[in-house]
């Protein structure tokens, strides 16, 4: 049976969470309305609740993405947990 190119966050080591996280963190920061800077503990807590999907291509640069289908449901997430109701 093949390797699935689709892993969960929860089922990465913690060394590749922490660049995910980052890149996570470089990604949506821009998207979402924050008043202030988000502690790191808050978004590793809202994007381990969440774990959503990635995808590891391994073409001629190995490349990981967010699966389109945990994109928007990972936004929606972080809105909830890190932007503070108005």
């Amino acid at each position: 049976m093949a390797a699935s190119p689709y892993r969960r966050f929860s089922s990465i080591c913690p060394t590749v969470q922490a660049l995910l996280i980052r890149l996570i963190q470089e990604e949506f920061t821009p998207l979402l309305p924050f008043a202030t800077e988000v502690p790191a503990a808050a978004w590793v807590r809202a994007i381990t609740l969440a774990d959503p999907s990635f995808l590891y291509c391994a073409a001629q640069e190995p490349v990981i993405r967010i699966c389109p289908e945990s994109y928007k449901q990972l936004q929606e997430h972080l809105e909830q947990e890190l932007v503070p109701a108005a």
